[in-house]
């Protein structure tokens, strides 16, 4: 069992991702993919991982004007997709920026939750700029509708290549 590097009694949650000690749920904050003790260098590393907005729990769409209810991730992300009027909206930035499609390309789709979790936190972590499609509808019409993943055009070899050794699944069973 790994202990905490401050309290020796408690059980270890995770390693801090800028002093690499092993710390308790008490001595960490939780960044977008990592943890971080409360060091003061280890905080200025959360600091750079968390982005400076967060959109608010519910947004207008700046098409339809439909109130739009947003998911954790969507709010951290900022992109969101309307479903009244399937328009894109930056909500990163002020006023809001609505999204021209004709830059985005479609890349591939799926019908696993899995792999689009996976694809997601892949894209995100390389810094590219995608939306994703039906994401939502996908437990609503399972095997109806595949979700669409769509990447900005400047960044689409870069997708390609970070993506070329996933191997996308179905139902668990691989594709290749």
């Amino acid at each position: 069992m790994n202990t905490c590097f401050i309290h020796s009694e408690k059980e270890a949650l995770s390693i801090c991702r800028g002093c690499g000690k092993t710390f308790c749920e008490l001595c960490l904050d939780e960044g977008k993919e990592y943890y971080f003790c409360k060091n003061s260098e280890c905080q200025e590393l959360l600091k750079k991982e968390l982005p400076s907005y967060k959109v608010s729990e519910s947004v207008i769409c700046t098409k339809c004007e439909s109130e739009l209810e947003l998911s954790e991730e969507e709010r951290i992300f900022g992109k969101i997709h309307c479903p009244e009027c399937d328009a894109m909206i930056d909500y990163t930035e002020v006023p809001p920026k609505l999204l021209d499609r004709e830059h985005y390309t479609e890349i591939l789709s799926s019908l696993n939750q899995g792999d689009i979790a996976l694809i997601k936190s892949i894209l995100e972590d390389g810094k590219v700029d995608y939306y994703i499609l039906g994401e939502l509808f996908l437990s609503i019409r399972p095997l109806l509708e595949p979700v669409r993943v769509f990447v900005n055009e400047n960044h689409v070899e870069k997708a390609k290549m970070l993506l070329e050794n996933f191997d996308l699944n179905i139902f668990g069973i691989s594709t290749k």
